[in-house]
Parts: structure tokens; sequence; C-alpha cells
């Protein structure tokens, strides 16, 4: 990864965490790869998510519990022409947020913790409210029955993608196209483009 790309800050990481809405575990089935989406939330330095108690991703924990984690948050997709004005496909991207993490899961079993983390997962999809807390009664049943799984990080890597490589002449370029093709994430875009080059 590229320096010039590369985020450390625990603040601006967790910030993506806490707005993604869902991100893709990976696992290990023997000898070949399986990943699922999963929505999921994170409490303090820990990731967690939920599911059936006995689906595929539960077995191979149970067998394997070193997992990968990642999230993106996409933004505009650069066109070549957007930068370059050779006529080659090379230039082409797309500026992104993405979070990898490399880990090791493991099950809850006490009652009062999976009610604090789904209903933490509530808040974070739901945030309007409107629904009786996890911690009722009414819940238990299906707090039983739903596994919820923690991710203990081992390492996290964020990269942050929004032009901090290029040349003023290319990055002005690109900022003129997206003002004027105007579609819905471009003006975000730019947003992110100017406070990570500001950032520099």
């Amino acid at each position: 990864m590229k320096k010039v790309f590369e985020i450390k800050d625990k603040r601006t990481i967790n910030a993506l965490l806490d707005t993604v809405e869902y991100g893709t575990l990976a696992l290990s089935n023997q000898d070949k790869p399986y990943a699922v989406p999963v929505n999921f939330v994170r409490l303090g330095e820990l990731v967690y998510f939920h599911g059936a108690l006995s689906n595929k991703k539960m077995k191979l924990l149970a067998k394997n519990p070193n997992v990968s984690f990642s999230v993106v948050n996409s933004y505009a997709v650069i066109d070549s022409f957007f930068s370059s004005t050779e006529g080659l496909a090379c230039p082409a991207t797309q500026f992104f947020k993405s979070i990898s993490i490399d880990g090791v899961a493991k099950v809850i079993e006490a009652r009062d913790m999976k009610a604090k983390v789904l209903e933490a997962l509530m808040q974070k999809l739901q945030p309007k409210g409107g629904y009786t807390p996890l911690s009722d009664s009414v819940y238990e049943k299906a707090l039983k029955s739903t596994a919820v799984v923690e991710i203990v990080p081992s390492s996290i890597r964020a990269k942050y993608k929004f032009g901090q490589n290029l040349t003023q002449e290319r990055f002005e370029r690109i900022v003129t196209h997206l003002e004027e093709r105007n579609e819905p994430k471009d003006n975000e875009t730019i947003e992110m483009m100017k406070a990570y080059k500001d950032a520099l």
C-alpha cells in the first residue's frame, strides 16, 4: 500500500466502521476460501456480527476461528479521460475508503453481552428507534437461537484513495470533470479529494 493512501488515525477508521452497513467476512473452508457479506457493529476495539447458530459460517468458525474482514465505502468512478489526454484506459480508477481487519473470531455466550451487541446493531441500522429494547425479556428465545460473534483484531489496515498522489494539474482536471458530470457521488468525492489533499 502506498503510504500516501494509508490511514492510521483510529477516529477516522472508527468513523468509517460506524457508517458502513455491511462488510465481507472471509473464512477458511479447508483449502478453499469462503466469503460472505454480514451486517456488523463496532464496540470499542472489536467488531461484531450475528447469524444463525448452525449456518455454514458458524460451522467453519468452529473449525478455524481465523478470519479476515473488510469494508468499503465507494465514491466516484474516475473516467480515464478525467486525468489524462492520452486516450488510454489505464488512468481510469475509483476513489474509495476501505478497511481490512485480520483477527480471531469468538462466539459470545453471555446473554447480556449478546443483547448489548444486537442493541448496538439496531441503533446503527435503525437509529430512529421504534422497537422494544433488546434487553427486554421478550427476546429470550431469539437471543438463545442467535449466534453473536466478536472479531478480535490482530491487524487493521485502512486505505483512503482520493487522488492524494496526483500532481496539482491532474487533481484540478479531475475536479473540473467531476463538477461538470455532477452525478450523485461526484460532489462528495470532490469534498474528500480536497480534504485529503489539504491534509498532506
